[in-house]
């Protein structure tokens, strides 16, 4: 059984509550899946109990169960929030809990299931055909077969939001970075971890992992960099720790959020920011890139740098932001939940008389621009890139 690697840490909840709020000082619900059905199976320690229930064969699975275990965006705030010995371990329980139920033939929610199948077809989860993956690059971009830096794109910037993917090469190509990008990316395999299918009929995990490192030395390159928050926390964190004991995907690449090399060149004075974009702006932490890996300054830094921007807070920001809900397969399992937790975080920035809503990740724009169209919000979404490149002038 996977849990077996957990099989010392699984009794360590106390179910002291924290998973579930926060506090003193900010005292209010912090985990989406406790906030939405109002019981505590299904709060991070629920959970872990359920887990563990398993383990010692005291339960078998159910639908109930299933639904119990993967309705939840996988956002971190119980792990963050966690004072006891399991606050390094709670997402890892649930994501190898979520592994047994896969093994044991469970029906995954949704769309979840099919994952697996697009992976192992076309390479992404949209069911979308690999041969267009670069259909978004714009055509009077020229990029070299070899280089050091490499950006890789991601599915959701490659099939849904082109947009990103464009200005982020618009970006690069204008300040001169010498990139280019994988004719043979695939999927970077965060949807197989998240929901348990590390091995499927279709293909696994590490096949994937070790793909493209492979197909990222080939091109002689030593840094990857993502706009997309979930790929960087997959190359940057699980291949080489959360989950290197299953990818075999060790690698020596720098990882590099889109953010962090634009905050860097900002500073240098290598990107220049001449034109001014008057609004008002709040910014959203993408999990995957704040509670996740520790990423809060950069793309705060970078939206500061720009002329004519007024940066606000939520109330809930940082290690306590809210999920916007699309994440640990929630988009793809439980649609209009994920729209409905997205809609919770619209709210919170309409309250600060903002303009619009930003983020570093187009999984988050996705997901708060499908809240904002179904709501009638007057907010309007941007990523980081897209303020940087208008700022640009180009």
């Amino acid at each position: 059984m996977v849990l077996e690697r957990f099989k010392d840490v699984l009794h360590r909840c106390y179910k002291c509550g924290h998973c579930r709020t926060t506090g003193p000082a900010m005292f209010y619900t912090n985990c989406p899946s406790y906030d939405k059905f109002k019981f505590e199976t299904y709060t991070a320690g629920g959970k872990i109990n359920l887990a563990k229930a398993v383990f010692d064969k005291k339960l078998d699975w159910s639908d109930r169960m299933i639904d119990i275990l993967f309705a939840c965006p996988t956002c971190g705030n119980c792990e963050t929030n966690c004072v006891y010995p399991l606050h390094e371990n709670v997402l890892g329980i649930i994501e190898a809990a979520r592994a047994e139920a896969v093994d044991a033939g469970v029906t995954l929610p949704g769309n979840q299931r099919t994952f697996g199948e697009h992976l192992g077809k076309e390479h992404n989860p949209y069911i979308e055909p690999h041969s267009k993956r670069l259909d978004w690059l714009p055509k009077d971009i020229n990029l070299p077969n070899e280089s050091e830096t490499v950006y890789f794109v991601g599915c959701t910037s490659a099939y849904r939001q082109k947009m990103l993917a464009q200005d982020t090469v618009k970006v690069f190509n204008k300040a001169g970075v010498d990139f280019t990008i994988m004719k043979d990316e695939w999927c970077c395999s965060s949807p197989l971890l998240r929901t348990g299918q590390w091995e499927t009929d279709y293909v696994s995990a590490p096949q994937i992992a070790q793909h493209n490192i492979e197909e990222a030395k080939k091109i002689g390159a030593n840094k990857i960099v993502t706009t997309c928050a979930g790929c960087y926390r997959t190359w940057k964190k699980d291949y080489l720790e959360s989950y290197g004991w299953l990818l075999n995907s060790k690698h020596e690449f720098e990882v590099l959020h889109t953010t962090e090399l634009l905050e860097t060149m900002i500073k240098n004075g290598e990107i220049e920011l001449p034109n001014e974009i008057n609004m008002r702006v709040t910014y959203h932490d993408p999990c995957h890139l704040g509670r996740h890996v520790g990423l809060y300054d950069s793309p705060r830094n970078v939206i500061r740098e720009i002329p004519g921007i007024e940066l606000v807070e939520m109330r809930r920001t940082r290690e306590n932001s809210w999920c916007c809900g699309s994440g640990g397969g929630v988009k793809a399992g439980f649609s209009d939940w994920a729209v409905e937790l997205a809609y919770d975080r619209v709210r919170e920035a309409e309250k600060l008389e903002v303009d619009a809503l930003v983020s570093a990740c187009p999984f988050c724009w996705r997901n708060l621009d499908d809240a904002i169209k179904q709501n009638n919000s007057k907010l309007k979404m941007y990523d980081v890139i897209q303020l940087v490149r208008q700022s640009m002038g180009i």
